[in-house]
Order: C-alpha cells, then sequence, then structure tokens
C-alpha cells in the first residue's frame, strides 16, 4: 500500500503509519524499481518515502514531512546473535558548514533540532544475501537521552572549537565519542572546502551518530535480554576505568590470573586467553566487546600472541567479508569503515613464556591511521570493482566444498598490510556473490601480524 502524505496528517498519524512498515521485506515495498539502481546512494530511504509514504523523492533541503518539520532516516541493523543487534553503519545527520555553525550554539544546532523530530526505520541486513530480502524491524521517534545529551553535547563544542582554532583540517572522527565529523565527498579534489580562520583547505564532513553509539541504541531498542556491563572503578572515565582493572594484573601468567578470578575459565578453550580479559571486567561469561560500554565508547578488545615458535604467530582477524555490502554501498557507508575509522583497539599481548603456559606482559591503545585507512578503502574499491563488472572468476571445477578453491580476488602483499583470504570449512563457507550465479568461499579481512607486530613493539 502507498500513503499520500498531506499536511491534514497529524504528528502521530506519520509514527502510526511508520508501523505498518514492520515485517515486511525492502522487496514487498519496492514498486518503483529503487533497489535496481545500481549507483544510487540513500535508494532505500528514497524508496520508502516515495513508495510508502507517497512523498516524492527529491534532493530538496529540509525535512521529508515537510508540514510536521520530521526527517526520515532508514538504518541498517546487524544480528550478532540471537536478540543482540548492532549497527551497521553511522547515521549520518547533517554537513557541518564550517563557515556558520561556528557561531550556533548546541541548542539552535542542527544536531540538537534532530534530536527531537527524527523518525528512525531499523531494517536487518543479512550477511552476503540480496537487499530485496532485508526485513525492516523497527520503527521509532528518536530520543536523546539527559546523560547521552551532554556527550553529544561536548562533541558538538569539540568540533566547533576545532572550527575557532582554524583547525578544521585536523578534525578526526576519533576524537569525538558519540557525534563523529565523518568523511563526506566525491573524491578527486572536490572533498576539501574553505574553513573561515586558516588558509589551509579541510575535509567536507558530516555530523553523525557514530557506529559504537547507534549500536548501543539499537540494542536498548531491540534486545530482550539484561545489557551485559563491565565492572570498572567508579568515578574514572572509561579508558582510566579499564587502564586501571588491567594494571592489576600486567605482568602475572594466564594461570596465576585465571586463579584470581571469581569466574574461572577454560584452559582448553580456543579463547582462553580472551576469556581471561573478560573475565577481568567481571561480565560474567559475556564477550567484553559485546557490553554496553565498550560498544558506546566504540573501543574493542584483540589479543597479541607472541609465539615460542614465531611461524605460529597469527594475522589480527576481522568479521567475514559481505559481499553484498561491498557491491551496493560505498566504503564510507560500509562496516570495514566502521572496523577502522572508527573503532579504538585495545591490543593485549600475551607472551608465550613455555610451551602453552602465557604471561599478560602490556597493553597498547591503538587508532588505526591512514596506513590502515587508504589500503582498506582501496582493497575494498578494487573488489566493488570487480564485483560491479563482473569480473570475479573462481576455479572449483571438480572440486569438493573442503578443497582448495581459486579465485581471482586481490592476494596478499597488493593491499599491505591488508589481505583477505577464507575463513572456516565445510559446507557452511561457500555463499553466491552478488549480481551472478558465481559461488565462492567465505572470505575474511586480516591484517598482517608483521605490521601488528610492530604496533605493540615486538618487532
Amino acid at each position: 500500500m502507498t500513503y499520500n502524505y498531506t499536511e491534514e496528517w497529524s504528528r502521530e498519524k506519520i509514527f502510526e503509519v511508520a508501523d505498518e512498515l514492520v515485517g515486511k521485506t525492502l522487496g514487498e515495498i519496492d514498486k518503483s524499481g529503487w533497489l535496481e539502481k545500481k549507483a544510487n546512494k540513500g535508494k532505500i530511504g528514497n524508496m520508502i518515502q516515495s513508495d510508502f509514504f507517497g512523498i516524492p523523492a527529491n534532493s530538496i533541503s529540509g525535512p521529508d514531512f515537510m508540514y510536521h518539520g520530521i526527517e526520515l532516516k532508514v538504518t541498517p541493523v546487524l544480528e550478532k546473535s540471537m536478540r543482540d543487534y548492532t549497527s551497521k553503519e553511522r547515521l549520518v545527520l547533517s554537513m557541518i558548514n564550517y563557515e556558520k555553525d561556528y557561531k550556533i550554539p548546541f541548542e539552535e544546532s542542527v544536531v540538537n533540532k534532530k534530536a527531537k523530530d527524527m523518525l528512525l526505520i531499523f531494517y536487518l541486513h543479512k550477511e552476503n544475501m540480496p537487499v530485496k530480502d532485508f526485513r525492516i524491524i523497527k520503527t521509532t521517534l528518536f530520543e536523546l537521552s539527559l546523560d547521552d545529551e551532554l556527550q553529544v553535547r561536548q562533541d558538538y563544542e569539540g568540533i566547533i572549537g576545532k572550527i575557532r582554532e582554524g583547525k578544521a583540517h585536523e578534525i578526526s572522527e576519533k576524537q569525538q565519542v558519540f557525534l563523529g565529523a565523518c568523511t563526506k565527498g566525491q573524491g578527486k579534489g572536490k572533498d576539501f572546502v574553505k574553513q573561515p580562520f586558516s588558509p589551509e583547505l579541510a575535509k567536507k564532513r558530516a555530523y553523525s551518530y557514530k557506529v559504537g553509539y547507534m549500536s548501543a541504541y539499537v540494542r536498548g531498542l531491540l534486545r530482550l535480554q539484561k545489557k551485559e556491563h563491565i565492572n570498572v572503578p567508579k568515578q574514572k572515565s572509561f579508558v582510566e576505568g579499564i587502564k586501571e582493572v588491567l594494571d592489576a594484573y600486567k605482568g602475572r601468567t594466564a594461570s596465576e590470573i585465571n586463579n584470581m578470578l571469581s569466574d574461572k575459565q577454560s584452559s582448553n578453550s580456543k579463547s582462553f586467553l580472551f576469556n581471561i580479559i573478560s573475565a577481568m571486567f567481571e561480565t560474567k561469561g559475556s564477550n567484553v566487546n559485546r557490553t554496553e560500554e565498550f560498544i558506546k565508547e566504540g573501543y574493542c578488545v584483540k589479543t597479541i600472541v607472541n609465539r615460542l615458535q614465531s611461524g605460529k604467530n597469527q594475522d589480527m582477524s576481522f568479521p567475514n567479508i559481505d559481499f553484498t555490502e561491498i557491491y551496493n554501498d560505498e566504503f564510507d557507508d560500509s562496516t570495514w569503515y566502521g572496523y577502522f575509522a572508527e573503532t579504538n583497539y585495545l591490543l593485549v599481548v600475551w607472551d608465550e613464556y613455555k610451551e602453552n603456559e602465557y604471561r599478560f606482559i602490556k597493553y597498547v591503545e591503538w587508532s588505526p591511521g591512514e596506513e590502515i585507512l587508504i589500503p582498506a578503502e582501496k582493497l575494498y574499491n578494487k573488489i566493488k570493482y570487480m564485483l560491479d563488472n563482473d569480473l570475479v572468476e573462481v576455479d572449483n571445477e571438480g572440486k569438493s566444498n573442503h578443497q582448495a578453491w581459486i579465485d581471482n580476488l586481490p592476494k596478499r602483499g597488493e593491499f599491505a598490510p591488508l589481505q583477505i583470504r577464507p575463513k572456516g570449512s565445510g559446507e557452511s563457507v561457500i555463499i553466491n556473490l552478488p549480481n551472478s550465479h558465481q559461488r565462492i568461499k567465505k572470505k575474511s579481512i586480516m591484517i598482517d601480524k608483521s605490521y601488528m607486530r610492530r604496533v605493540v613493539g615486538l618487532d
């Protein structure tokens, strides 16, 4: 059904009608072929706006529900496990205007205004599945809690402060906690603009709620289970608190630490060392990276093990590659961008001082810089080009799913220090590439172990 939004609608009716979207697939809503439009940024939002609400999709500035001042935002979420959700990407609010925004206090800012007048529509993005099968799972009026508003205000003032200091060119997404300043533009020299207090050009940026913050927001809306929390010293900042916890165990062996913990971990588990870290924060068996604090603050724990036999040292792994995402989304809207542009990593280093015995020797805070972000974007775009032009070739003739399949996707060394390679084994690792009948083994992103060893000072 297509509605016809008019000025006669009440504010309440907008949200009542929006609730009818829940349970529908994007394919069921698409009446005009929006999902077939390959290079169309915002096509899902435009589709819902035009084919469901009956509002013409255009680029005219102003709220989508013009008579009520309400903006429509459509955003994908990922299901990490049963009833545990995260946001797939940040939520972009509005472009930063370097020439004007420094004059505007938070109360009158576009950030604060949109905190009161946004209709959010969440759909479930499923890895390597057709977009038409994605299903809408929630609609809501966005609401900013008082505690969150304090941090968003600080983030906004931090961005504005950089503009006033003539340092808009130094703004980085990792400088903020909840409200980010994400890069925007088409590249090729078009993504730099003037700033008022310096002759140096600054990158085009937009106000956005970061992936971590949106993940915490989504979890609050959708999860039925109790939220997991970490136990850190009170009256300390997040970073100060996690450092104090880790410092209490640093220098001890894994066995010694395990004996100190109230929640003992099995040394037979493949994730024994990571589980010990989670237990240090008293997560009661939960993954520390799935706790409310780590998600909201945009932090992630990774372990690095210095093996007795150097050949057993491992590359750092990230989640499986979602080829559907690469085919449909630009790098700046991808999970890859979230991994490398928005996330801060806590690298916990273990030393194998004798066979199968480990000591916690140090931890390092690490924020991936351009050495990672640039090759990541190039690798992403290379795969995207190959998918767009149906150039991926797979040699699996006469081979079972358990045997090695050869393909022509980028190899190790082409986009160092990043690489992609198969992950997993058996039938479950086989997927279909989007827009073709080509089957391929699942792959994941890796960062070369030699690079990560330098990051933590092992080489």
